[in-house]
């Protein structure tokens, strides 16, 4: 098979500078760039099971994430936690710590084995969920789950993308995405088992949806054989990982988190404990690029693939910034549906379809239109990016009595991260070399998983402010003029903020009245939306940033070619 042509122009100027290298020996067998663009490939029943399976734990690899993040509020109450937000830190932080890792792994285990694992952690951490009762189990299920979905994410999309020209990669991966549909209506799901039972069955349905892909990865997936570490020892292929690089960014971002997390709300600012870790993450932070520059000859992040075109780099900012924005509207506009409005399930989760297919259709929608556009792609993302900050900041005018509103905006502004979260993914990899075609795979989900940690942390911060400090003073001067005693407010408060047993335990406050009671629920309501609203308004300067990084893409028709960059046989 010819190997010259139709060559990637990055590759031929890295073959030149890295010939010998390590980099070229150790992933020879991923740059065939040359491949025969014509090959016919056969659908065997065992081939349209495995990416029925791979399309499988790619949605398991989401659905905890999503399920934990709508029943956040449930599941907070029953594990005792007034810091329920730091179960998708810890999911988020997990897929940002091992996706830099994977190819390593995939090196050690096996292609097909370390899919595999992936998948059994997803349903051992849907087992965990599903029957945790305290903070710490929550916590190590969320982790494990992580670990999961950053190993099967990857998979399936750096799978898919390789055995597909390039050309159309944009089609397949909205394909790929199109598979989590089934979960679009998760926080009805939720709402609805936590009415007639409990939110723990969800977990039920994760655990049996990544069950039925691993079953389906064990006995049918059966990818091409890696030769990337052939004559090279187990204490060989560990060499090759920067473990001072992943210590410094892991370290990093996770002191950053913790002290961002504590600042104005555990301590005060002034406080060490606040400070401390803030500091010294924002320290490892700065020290990461400087170590993988002049620290390491084999870096996480390569240099070479943002050399010859700025590409990559604007992607990955924009992955970052989406990133920031998918997990605000994940994270809190479930809040708004059941905080601010109406309590039934039914309508809650209606309402809540709004966001999900919007995303879906963003992604789908714009992922797919990239092949047709003849590489003129800067309009669809500064159009996206426009949609979700202008509708994001939006959702800043949300009130009790609003839902039209709330819903609308939500809607164009989750249309904007989804046409920006994953084509932006599909941008990356249009310009990616094909050696490094897993490494900028595995970047750009890293990148996003960070921008979603800190978002979360970000916007948790500015929430759990403003609501600490609101409610009391909202819910007790209504309940107050609509007659209850002074003395019995923080019964009522307590009572009137338990999302399980509110009704029983309210019946149980002396000198209760209807009145009091709805009173003191839409001042509840107000202080939800007062403080939501800071947290809207949080998002506009990232959304700014997006906008102006999506005004600077080039046309990417150089790269819009029918090569393969991996054939499998």
């Amino acid at each position: 098979m010819a190997t010259t042509t139709a060559a990637h122009p990055h590759e031929l100027a890295n073959a030149e500078r890295h010939s010998g290298s390590d980099i070229e020996k150790n992933e020879k067998v991923i740059d065939i760039s040359g491949a025969d663009q014509d090959v016919k490939m056969k659908w065997t029943f065992h081939r349209v099971v495995a990416i029925a399976s791979l399309c499988l734990v790619y949605v398991g690899a989401q659905e905890i994430l999503y399920f934990v993040g709508g029943a956040l509020t449930y599941i907070g109450y029953d594990i005792g936690t007034t810091f329920p937000n730091w179960l998708l830190t810890a999911n988020t932080l997990a897929v940002a710590s091992i996706c830099p890792f994977v190819g390593y792994l995939t090196d050690l285990l096996g292609r097909k084995w370390i899919t595999i694992f992936g998948a059994l952690l997803l349903v051992i951490a849907s087992i965990l969920l599903g029957v945790a009762s305290n903070f710490a189990t929550a916590i190590v299920a969320m982790t494990l789950g992580g670990i999961g979905a950053g190993i099967c994410e990857l998979t399936a999309l750096a799978g898919v993308a390789e055995i597909t020209p390039v050309r159309w990669r944009g089609v397949t991966l909205s394909i790929v995405t199109f598979s989590i549909v089934p979960f679009m209506p998760y926080l009805l799901y939720i709402l609805e088992f936590e009415i007639h039972s409990t939110w723990r069955y969800v977990f039920a349905i994760s655990g049996a949806w990544n069950f039925l892909g691993l079953i389906g990865l064990i006995f049918c997936y059966k990818p091409p054989a890696r030769h990337n570490v052939d004559g090279l020892s187990t204490g060989q292929i560990l060499a090759q990982i920067d473990w001072m690089g992943a210590f410094i960014s892991i370290a990093g971002v996770t002191l950053f988190l913790v002290g961002l997390q504590a600042g104005g709300y555990q301590y005060a600012w002034t406080d060490g404990r606040a400070i401390g870790p803030l500091v010294v993450g924002i320290l490892l932070i700065l020290a990461f690029p400087v170590w993988e520059l002049f620290g390491t000859s084999k870096p996480m992040v390569p240099k070479e693939i943002f050399q010859g075109q700025r590409l990559i780099a604007l992607a990955y900012l924009i992955v970052f910034i989406a990133g920031m924005f998918f997990y605000s509207i994940l994270g809190f506009f479930p809040v708004i549906l059941t905080a601010f409005y109406d309590p039934d399930p039914v309508l809650a989760g209606v309402r809540g379809l709004c966001y999900p297919i919007a995303i879906l259709s963003g992604a789908c929608i714009v992922s797919f239109l990239m092949s047709y556009t003849r590489g003129h792609v800067r309009w669809m993302f500064v159009s996206c990016s426009v949609l979700m900050t202008a509708f994001g900041g939006a959702l800043a005018a949300a009130t009790p009595f609003n839902p039209q509103l709330a819903v609308t905006a939500a809607t164009f502004a989750s249309f904007g991260v989804g046409g920006v979260i994953v084509p932006a993914l599909t941008l990356a990899l249009y310009a990616a070399p094909d050696r490094y075609i897993g490494t900028v795979a595995a970047l750009s989900l890293t990148v996003r998983f960070l921008g979603g940690s800190i978002g979360t942390t970000i916007y948790y911060n500015i929430f759990n402010n403003r609501i600490s400090g609101l409610l009391p003073e909202y819910v007790a001067t209504a309940a107050v003029q609509a007659g209850l005693p002074p003395a019995d407010l923080i019964q009522f408060i307590v009572a009137l903020t338990n999302p399980i047993n509110a009704a029983s335990l309210l019946a149980q406050v002396p000198n209760i009245t209807p009145q009091i009671i709805q009173a003191g629920a839409l001042a509840l309501r107000w202080a939800y939306s007062d403080s939501l609203q800071c947290v809207w308004y949080a998002t506009i300067p990232f959304g700014v940033i997006s906008i102006l990084c999506s005004a600077f893409i080039p046309n990417i028709r150089q790269y819009m070619t029918e090569r393969v960059a991996v054939v499998i046989h």
